[in-house]
């Protein structure tokens, strides 16, 4: 008998658990092969001050189009069924507005505690999402709703 298809992208792990590795292992890299291309993190330097902004932005972000979603009477996490396309907020900008928001957030702590290698990481880590995330979670929508989706896939793009 044939599995029945689950209503959910089938992602191998939760999306913030990918930022959140990267970041571990930026600090093991940064404590075992120190690169000291940044200054060192200090109060109200122009790296910690820019790297509150980014962490505010990005967790802003994440909060909106957490919230857009709520409200739209969908589910943001991926392991529940989407319920409907959303395409206003955040989503009218770009498909991905917390993945989005995990980069930004992301990039913000790799400059607030001055890992570099977290920086080096930052196109790994936003490719790893591109590919392992987005790609299934797009594949899953254009099954699920077909046309609409499609036509929001013309209008919005993945990233910015």
């Amino acid at each position: 008998m044939p599995e029945p298809e689950r209503d959910n992208p089938g992602l191998p792990h939760l999306p913030p658990t990918y930022p959140v590795l990267f970041l571990v292992v930026a600090v093991i890299l940064d404590w075992l092969f120190p690169i000291a291309i940044l200054p060192a993190p200090a109060f109200m330097s122009l790296n910690t001050l820019a790297g509150v902004v980014l962490v505010a932005f990005g967790l802003g972000l994440d909060f909106w189009a957490y919230r857009v979603m709520q409200a739209a009477g969908t589910h943001a996490e991926p392991f529940k069924p989407t319920t409907t396309i959303v395409s206003h907020g955040p989503f009218s900008f770009t498909r991905n507005p917390m993945y989005v928001g995990f980069l930004l957030a992301y990039t913000g702590l790799t400059l607030i505690f001055a890992l570099e290698w977290g920086l080096f990481a930052l196109p790994v880590l936003w490719l790893v999402l591109d590919r392992v995330v987005v790609t299934r979670e797009e594949a899953y929508l254009m099954r699920k709703f077909g046309a609409t989706y499609a036509h929001y896939l013309t209008h919005t793009r993945r990233w910015l």
